[in-house]
């Protein structure tokens, strides 16, 4: 019966130790944001920092290394945003014109199909009339939205700037005195066995597969939509990309609407080749995740889509960036003895 006491108080430590992790995470990356984002460009310009250092002084290898970064994250925002929020407008002004085509589609559809929904009471009808309406009437709000999110950015601009300094100056310091910090750290026993357990290498490696994943489908869905003539090709790419985070959801969000519009306008090229694309980016992920994720970090995809999946349900759109690190410092404190279920 004690043995069976100390169990069950080393499984609600477990569970504490996780929701700490859980919620420290969630101060850590979007209250103390310039300090995440600090400790990210920081391991990002490492290596090139530590090269350029071998013919210039570390300081002046840092500073230029930042640079490079900062412009370079600035000038991608800068498109992305502008050409998103034009992309945006123009589908805001023309989504009626669209809702009517997609309705004479579908009315061009049935009347195909007419023998088959003459037997189907007037009910079926219309209940399809306004799922079409509560489609249109969402897809407007989403679209509305977003637009309102992506002109207020300028309001922020102040905030943006203050972050981005912080940021800086974080990352310089961090860059500069790596040896110093991790000669700290590695004094310290308790934080020196969770160093060596390559915990950064292990959330880092987690990081680059999602963004080349993410990468992936948004160049590929870019390109397909570009050869096919679609017009927001920069808009769908993105969001395509950012949907590919969620569990369930992914990129079919974006494709399986287009395949079957394509379908309604008895278009079997377009069809194909959406098909084949959605077959290529959804097997994109399973294929890096196992093949990079499960060999160096140690952790089954599986587990990682679940809290995905539960981070998603309970936290929303942080759960999902939150959840998967979560769980790899936990692995990390498994390993290295921190948690264990024996008696010490």
């Amino acid at each position: 019966m004690g043995l069976e006491n100390v169990k069950w108080k080393r499984y609600l430590l477990f569970v504490s130790v996780f929701i700490i992790i859980v919620f420290s995470l969630k101060i850590f990356i979007f209250t103390l944001t310039p300090f995440f984002l600090a400790l990210i460009i920081t391991l990002i310009i490492d290596k090139p920092v530590c090269l350029l250092s071998r013919k210039i002084p570390r300081n002046i290898a840092v500073l230029f290394m930042i640079l490079v970064v900062i412009t370079i994250m600035i000038l991608l925002s800068v498109v992305l945003i502008t050409n998103t929020v034009y992309e945006l407008i123009y589908l805001s002004k023309y989504l009626p014109q669209y809702r009517d085509q997609i309705v004479d589609y579908v009315d061009e559809f049935l009347l195909r199909q007419q023998e088959l929904f003459d037997r189907m009471p007037d009910i079926v009808s219309n209940i399809l009339s306004r799922i079409m309406d509560n489609i249109y009437q969402r897809g407007e709000d989403y679209i509305s939205n977003m637009i309102n999110w992506s002109l207020n950015i300028t309001l922020y601009i102040p905030a943006y700037i203050i972050i981005l300094l912080f940021t800086i100056i974080t990352t310089f310091f961090l860059s500069k005195d790596k040896k110093v910090i991790l000669k700290y750290l590695t004094s310290k026993r308790k934080i020196s066995k969770i160093l060596n357990s390559n915990i950064i290498n292990d959330i880092f490696s987690y990081l680059k597969v999602q963004l080349l994943i993410i990468t992936n489908t948004t160049v590929l869905t870019g390109i397909t939509f570009a050869i096919l003539g679609y017009p927001y090709v920069i808009l769908l790419a993105f969001l395509s990309g950012i949907l590919d985070l969620i569990p369930v959801i992914g990129p079919g969000a974006i494709l399986w609407p287009l395949i079957i519009y394509n379908i309604l306008i008895n278009n079997i090229r377009n069809v194909l080749i959406i098909f084949i694309l959605y077959i290529i980016v959804t097997s994109a992920r399973p294929f890096f995740e196992s093949k990079i994720l499960g060999k160096n970090i140690g952790v089954h995809p599986i587990i990682l889509l679940f809290g995905i999946y539960v981070g998603l349900m309970t936290m929303g759109l942080q759960g999902i960036i939150i959840a998967p690190i979560s769980i790899i410092i936990f692995k990390a404190l498994l390993n290295t003895g921190f948690l264990t279920l024996e008696e010490r």
